[in-house]
């Protein structure tokens, strides 16, 4: 049987916590997925050449196409990323970009569930960015019901010389001089409860959007 909602985790890290979250709506969602990691394939960005305007396929040679059967076969479509200097990171870029090709004449997500993950520093900014996510896939015609945010981990943590040598170091922007770095700086997923939560509710809203969907024959079971 084929996966009837679709997961992409654009986080470098597997399990971390934009893996989680996705993983949460997944199971919620009491649907068959998949979860694909975006740094497992090859994806490059649009290169605008409009290649794709006449059968809506690709014409970069990577492993867009895998992903791209996964995404046309899925009912519901779950997209996760980071924010990175401010902007969403390149991975899901990327991939954004490569919608591209959907869009020509039949625009083959429209119809799709859609539900957004954004992990960053900045609160608002990860709001932010799951918002432009929700438009994203407003604008390639997809149903988007909603997003979580959780708080990411300072990027410099996982540096040794983040607690001295280095003056551009965000830890000690951040903190101030420390003599080492505790857990709880990194925001364990499992110790934000509230987005955990929200994912799980926002699984549920995916599940019963989908079989929706396919009860008024606007959505296949196969």
């Amino acid at each position: 049987m084929k996966a009837k909602i679709l997961g992409v985790s654009a986080s470098p890290q597997k399990g971390g916590k934009v893996e989680t979250l996705i993983r949460e709506i997944l199971s919620a969602s009491r649907l068959p997925y998949e979860l694909v990691r975006l740094h497992e394939l090859n994806i490059s960005p649009c290169k605008a050449c409009n290649g794709c305007r006449s059968n809506n396929q690709c014409i970069i040679n990577d492993d867009w196409p895998e992903l791209r059967n996964k995404i046309i076969d899925c009912n519901a479509l779950v997209i996760g990323g980071w924010a990175f200097s401010g902007m969403i990171d390149s991975a899901t870029k990327a991939m954004m970009e490569r919608f591209w090709s959907f869009r020509h004449h039949r625009q083959l997500t429209r119809g799709k569930v859609g539900a957004a993950v954004v992990v960053g520093n900045n609160g608002e900014l990860s709001e932010n960015l799951a918002d432009a996510l929700l438009q994203f896939m407003r604008n390639n015609g997809m149903n988007a019901l909603g997003r979580v945010t959780a708080a990411g981990a300072n990027p410099c943590l996982g540096c040794p010389d983040s607690l001295s040598s280095c003056e551009f170091s965000a830890v000690v922007a951040g903190y101030g001089m420390l003599e080492k770095i505790g857990k709880s700086m990194y925001n364990p997923i499992e110790n934000q409860l509230s987005a955990l939560k929200s994912a799980r509710i926002l699984g549920q809203r995916v599940g019963h959007k989908v079989e929706h969907l396919i009860a008024r024959g606007l959505a296949s079971e196969n």
